[in-house]
């Protein structure tokens, strides 16, 4: 934004507040003084402006580099935008423009090699954000981004249309008074589910859009069925399909109006005026340990208390609910293209580990079969970093379930969390035979497909 008084060009983030001048630097402080704007929040009436911000990749060859790239990128404050991926042994951070020349020089000096995946931010943003549709077009389009009213009304088509097989409910409502939407679907459907259950949510952070556009995209195919796919009706024979599409509605919408990277949701916190609470660091299982944060103001705070967030306390009392007959839990997330298990709050492992990981296998060379995508697999902690209290932890953790699994979508940082929509449906579609593939392997495994439809060989 500019501050038309001064003259001067400010960025505020979600973690960072600068101010641009030809001498440089303004502290945090001054910032406040002069246009009265916290360090670490955003006002609603104010749009950050990433102008000349970088997205650069450090390159590590080995993994004492990578703790070093991420050490160097907490130094410098830039919280913001941390992505990578322990495999490949590459980190992505955001960069503002005062201060890139002296984070490059401070990775070069620490060893690393630096390249950059995205030139300007703003300019991706404005580019792959919305155009603006026809305000007569109301109708959901499965090759773009929709907004979140958008994504309710087709929820809603769909249980209408489709009542034989698919059922709506709301689980809770949001700070903002948005509904938390679940999606059940399956053939002869009744009022409960009395088949084992495929767990599915996404858009627990805001500006994971493509989340949400590829859970929207298994919907589509679920449901509808458009290529009349004998295993399509064969898996809703044998499951109740359970899609959570928008974990985070009040985040999700922020994102379309005011903060594209956006990433928690929007309940305000006591005694601070940073908002939100990261709703993938406030579940119950192993709470507030390495990878969270105590601070508001921070991208990965865990709230006041686990399940202090009316979202996820919604999601819990479903999942407790049914967790019995729970089969499979899918998190989708992006960026980075890693198919993860628990745990993420420690190097502890599940005592199936290596079932999940034969099944994680099977789920990564079906995507690659399709377009050649590229996933790696492994336990979150030692695939992406460290992160407690994740919903992925508490579902296999507390709850029991044995099949669980976080996905980071991609790609692995062109665009970063800015997907372009011609990415929509590839991605959806790999996705969805990734799944599928998994699912007829843990159905003949379990004995769990009743259909005479298909020959599992």
């Amino acid at each position: 934004g500019i501050n038309a008084e001064y003259g001067q060009h400010y960025y505020i983030t979600n973690n960072l507040s600068i101010m641009h001048h030809n001498e440089g630097l303004i502290a945090c402080t001054l910032v406040f003084l002069l246009v009265g704007v916290e360090c670490g929040v955003v006002t609603d009436n104010i749009v950050p402006d990433r102008s000349g911000f970088q997205v650069l990749r450090l390159h590590a060859t080995d993994d004492n580099l990578v703790e070093r790239a991420l050490s160097l990128a907490e130094e410098h404050d830039l919280s913001e935008w941390v992505e990578l991926n322990r495999p490949k042994r590459y980190v992505d951070v955001m960069v503002h423009p005062e201060g890139r020349a002296r984070f490059a020089r401070a990775a070069e000096d620490a060893g690393i090699e630096t390249s950059v995946m995205i030139h300007d931010v703003e300019d991706i943003i404005t580019r792959h954000v919305i155009r603006r549709r026809n305000a007569d077009n109301e109708k959901y389009d499965y090759t773009q981004f929709n907004t979140f009213e958008k994504i309710e009304k087709e929820l809603k088509h769909i249980s209408r249309a489709h009542s034989n097989i698919a059922r709506l409910v709301s689980m809770g409502l949001t700070n903002e008074h948005r509904h938390l939407y679940a999606l059940r679907v399956t053939n002869h459907i009744g009022p409960k589910p009395t088949k084992p259950i495929v767990l599915i949510d996404a858009g627990i952070h805001a500006r994971e859009w493509v989340s949400v556009s590829t859970i929207m995209y298994i919907i589509n195919e679920v449901v509808k069925n458009p290529r009349n796919d004998p295993l399509i009706r064969a898996f809703r024979d044998s499951y109740d399909f359970v899609f959570m599409p928008v974990l985070n509605p009040d985040g999700y919408v922020y994102t379309w109006t005011h903060d594209r990277l956006w990433r928690k949701n929007r309940a305000p916190n006591a005694n601070s005026r940073c908002v939100g609470v990261d709703l993938n660091r406030n579940w119950d299982y192993k709470w507030g340990g390495e990878g969270t944060s105590a601070n508001p103001c921070d991208i990965d705070y865990r709230g006041r208390r686990p399940f202090s967030e009316l979202e996820t306390q919604a999601v819990k009392q479903w999942i407790e609910e049914y967790k019995s007959k729970i089969v499979l839990y899918i998190n989708f997330h992006a960026y980075g293209q890693l198919w993860m298990t628990p745990y993420g709050y420690s190097r502890d492992t599940p005592s199936n580990e290596s079932e999940m990981l034969d099944y994680s296998q099977i789920a990564v060379d079906a995507i690659r079969n399709v377009r050649g995508t590229e996933y790696d697999f492994g336990p979150v902690y030692t695939t992406i970093y460290p992160a407690s209290s994740i919903s992925v932890d508490w579902v296999r953790g507390a709850e029991k379930v044995l099949i669980a699994y976080t996905v980071e979508l991609p790609d692995r940082g062109q665009h970063g969390f800015i997907t372009p929509e011609s990415e929509i449906t590839p991605i959806g579609h790999e996705t969805w035979k990734g799944i599928e593939k998994l699912l007829i392997a843990l159905g003949s495994d379990k004995k769990l497909l009743r259909t005479q439809e298909i020959v599992v060989v």
